[in-house]
């Protein structure tokens, strides 16, 4: 369908419009044979806040300290070793998408 709607035109990229397309994106561009940043290897999960923050670690910048789980039992330690205020952010969420402030 893609193809016959393109009609003469080559297809050369999939561009996601905004961030909630960054991972369809990947998929597409993964399957029409573009170039991509890719749906799998390091860039796979790119938009998750703590791969972020270890891959910016591994590069010898300097990265927050953090914590993540699905639990608070996961989390307890950390919680009760730093400073408060501390903000909360889901791994996948743009922008400041649930986002919270706790203090």
């Amino acid at each position: 369908e893609l193809y016959k709607a393109a009609g003469a035109l080559r297809i050369v990229a999939c561009i996601a419009g905004g961030e909630a397309g960054v991972d369809t994106a990947d998929v597409m561009s993964e399957r029409l044979l573009v170039r991509t940043n890719g749906a799998k290897g390091v860039f796979a999960n790119r938009r998750d806040k703590k791969v972020q923050q270890e891959l910016v670690k591994a590069a010898g910048l300097r990265s927050i300290r953090q914590a993540a789980g699905k639990t608070i039992s996961d989390v307890e330690d950390f919680l009760r070793k730093e400073s408060y205020p501390l903000v909360l952010k889901p791994t996948d969420s743009a922008g400041t998408d649930g986002v919270k402030l706790c203090h």
